[in-house]
């Protein structure tokens, strides 16, 4: 579907725009054709920001006026589904980069090829990023922002006990040493978001890829030894047994709270951390062994036009968001990044908080795009809870896990 030029919209709108009256020539402007964004930003301030471009679209386009509707991050796949089946969707949907291919095999997506490959961002986008849009060699959306995983720790804490600061070239071991050192009556060395939802697959992977492990063998050595790392130090006190229920959400507010040393997250709770006077620093995610391999995961969300629907006035605001100079801007305001080389050195994104996980970059891996990724995810999460639940042993997880990825599969 080419994407008719905005002149013609324009030329349309005068057409029915005017009426005569008995002497008296009056011209109404034709009302603007409403559509509907959904998404779950929910981090603080980055919904306001989200609006605040949003707003600025709006005042300056002729035919468009953008609605915008926030969602519960853990109500939004469902609210897509239910919607999907009732058609109810919205023009504009933010999807997790994970998560596009599948809702493209299902049809919900327009296909944008034609309309997007001559754009700026589009040519400057690294091919790994552009992939999780892109299904059949058709493109369904376009990234709105990327992140990685690294680890945040609180640097009070480190000072109050006397332990050193983490340094990049640790180890799983050094890991388990500081967690064990920073752990006492009053705080947790260690936690992750180990809810049974996409967020705990997400943070489990760059541990089993350092490790050496490969996405869809998860009943291996690889994974033995990264969700042994894990187990251990649940069993061993020094992570919270109750982080198997937390969200992201939830880890970055057990950690604003001064109850948890270290925690892996994102770069985008950056600005929540300042906000909140935290005296942090980042490091990234161990080695499995001294001088081992390195990784982090790539996470993020596409903007994707709902097929069908309003598609002409949604591509007018994609066109609009995926300016270049705009959508490195408005990563850079919500503490994400531009998944492109020229962003690797932009100065936007080389703040002391901020380099670390632009440093690795160059590591960073997307999840598999895959159409059934949903259910290889239930697979990773359903070993995670078993094994730090202590409702199996690690093994055992790891073969009921690799059950479910087999099955998604055939």
């Amino acid at each position: 579907m080419k994407k008719k030029q905005l002149t013609a919209m324009a030329m349309a709108a005068i057409m029915l725009a005017g009426v005569v009256g008995t002497g008296t020539e009056t011209v109404h402007a034709e009302e603007k054709k409403q559509i509907n964004l959904w998404h779950y930003f929910s981090t603080e301030g980055s919904s306001e920001k989200l609006q605040s471009y949003v707003d600025e679209f709006n005042a300056q386009s002729e035919t468009t006026e953008v609605k915008v509707t926030v969602l519960p991050f853990a109500d939004f796949k469902k609210q897509l589904t239910v919607g999907a089946a009732a058609s109810a969707l919205p023009d504009l949907a933010m999807i997790d980069n994970c998560d596009t291919v599948s809702y493209a095999a299902m049809g919900i997506l327009e296909d944008i090829t034609e309309d997007v490959q001559e754009w700026e961002s589009y040519k400057k986008y690294f091919p790994e990023i552009l992939a999780t849009c892109t299904y059949e060699e058709k493109v369904y959306g376009m990234p709105l922002e990327s992140n990685n995983l690294e680890i945040i720790y609180n640097k009070d804490i480190f000072d109050e006990l006397g332990v050193e600061y983490p340094t990049n070239d640790w180890t799983f071991e050094d890991l388990v040493e500081t967690a064990k050192a920073t752990t006492t009556d009053k705080y947790k060395g260690f936690a992750v978001s180990g809810i049974q939802s996409e967020e705990s697959t997400y943070q489990f992977l760059p541990f089993f890829w350092t490790a050496g492990g490969e996405t869809m063998q998860l009943d291996s050595e690889a994974g033995k030894i990264a969700l042994s790392l894990w187990t251990d130090m649940v069993n061993e006190g020094y992570m919270p047994k109750d982080c198997i229920s937390w969200t992201q959400a939830e880890l970055a507010s057990q950690f604003q709270s001064g109850n948890i040393a270290m925690h892996v997250m994102g770069c985008w709770n950056i600005t929540p951390y300042k906000s909140h006077n935290m005296n942090f620093g980042v490091v990234e995610i161990p080695s499995a062994t001294e001088g081992g391999e390195k990784a982090t995961v790539y996470g993020g969300e596409n903007l994707c036009v709902i097929a069908g629907k309003n598609t002409d006035n949604a591509l007018e605001f994609l066109e609009w968001m995926q300016d270049y100079e705009r959508i490195s801007e408005w990563d850079a305001s919500i503490d994400h990044f531009t998944a492109s080389e020229e962003a690797m050195t932009d100065e936007r994104f080389q703040t002391e908080e901020m380099k670390p996980f632009i440093d690795m970059v160059p590591n960073s891996r997307a999840r598999d795009v895959v159409t059934y990724w949903p259910s290889v995810s239930e697979g990773y999460q359903q070993a995670i809870q078993e094994a730090l639940s202590g409702q199996e042993t690690v093994e055992q997880a790891l073969k009921d896990g690799q059950e479910l990825i087999d099955a998604a599969k055939e």
